[in-house]
């Protein structure tokens, strides 16, 4: 997940609002200049009507009525208690003056952030909320202490960001390949991973079906590498990404995926078809994402999280 990134553009017309409401009148767009309790409001109004599907979501219902607030927008996509616990004016930011970068301290090693982030205030919000997204009781948590990558394993991390999933594991993984399309993260990326450069590949590509100067085809692109875990939060890509490498999800007994489900609505039902296609079991993390930062419809709730491997006998 981007911290906060904008999917929905400010400047969209309040006639666009209308005309979602109007199609699904329990629909809702975070418009970055709303009040979220118009969000609360008909939420509250759905789940009166549906009582049945309120107890599927009464916990976290309860949390997003009584504690999430819009200053602290994380409360909502996450609305669990444990988001409390993370406080960012507790983070230490540090700054590389010969590289002009910022950076904090993750699993004891230097995650540099991009030059967008130009105050240490802003590096604290963003690092404060990949905390919240990976703790470990985070619908969000690409690993658990049983699905986790290994010692040895070669490892692609689609849609890397900062980096702080493949800082954790750089030291286990025999072979890195990180895949981000932002240009802007590039330099700090190169950064982070100076330290483990002969193992460690940055790809400044969209991972696509399709082979062109800004795209690469993930089945392609694998080739003969015997990729052994794939990490994939591609803000909505996920399901075409995984079409285009059902091949090799199908020839592979070895691979372990964990891949987002909560950018769109048919995001989790879609993927669950492809790996049953390909003959993979799989689970989903604890609890669900509440995507303020995409179009929301009922039942609002979200899967954040698939985990997967090959189902073998």
């Amino acid at each position: 997940m981007k911290p906060f990134k904008r999917y929905i553009s400010e400047n969209m017309k309040p006639w666009v609002i209308k005309f979602l409401y109007h199609i699904n009148p329990f629909s809702f767009v975070y418009w970055f200049h709303n009040n979220l309790n118009t969000l609360k409001r008909q939420m509250n109004i759905y789940f009166m009507l549906f009582p049945q599907k309120r107890k599927l979501f009464a916990s976290e219902l309860d949390f997003v009525m009584n504690r999430s607030t819009e200053r602290q927008l994380y409360s909502f996509v996450f609305p669990y208690s444990f988001t409390e616990d993370y406080i960012s004016s507790e983070i230490e930011v540090y700054n590389d003056k010969a590289l002009g970068l910022f950076y904090v301290l993750h699993d004891n090693k230097k995650l540099y952030y991009s030059r967008d982030y130009k105050t240490e205030a802003s590096v604290r919000e963003n690092y404060n909320y990949i905390r919240i997204e990976q703790d470990k009781k985070s619908p969000h948590c690409y690993m658990t202490s049983e699905f986790k990558v290994c010692d040895k394993d070669v490892v692609f991390d689609i849609g890397a960001a900062e980096g702080n999933f493949s800082l954790e594991i750089v030291e286990k993984a025999s072979a890195l390949y990180i895949f981000e399309s932002n240009n802007n993260w590039i330099e700090a990326l190169q950064a982070t991973f100076e330290p483990w450069k002969q193992k460690v590949h940055i790809i400044n590509k969209f991972v696509t079906d399709i082979q062109n100067d800004k795209c690469i085809s993930l089945s392609s692109f694998i080739g003969d590498i015997p990729v052994s875990f794939i990490k994939m939060d591609v803000e909505g890509a996920e399901v075409g990404i995984l079409r285009n490498v059902k091949s090799v999800l199908n020839e592979s007994p070895f691979i372990k995926l964990a891949v987002c489900t909560y950018h769109n609505n048919s995001d989790a039902h879609q993927i669950e078809n492809i790996f049953d296609e390909c003959g993979y079991r799989y689970s989903y993390s604890n609890g669900f994402v509440l995507f303020i930062h995409s179009r929301l419809t009922p039942p609002y709730f979200r899967k954040g999280m698939i985990r997967a491997q090959k189902a073998i006998d």
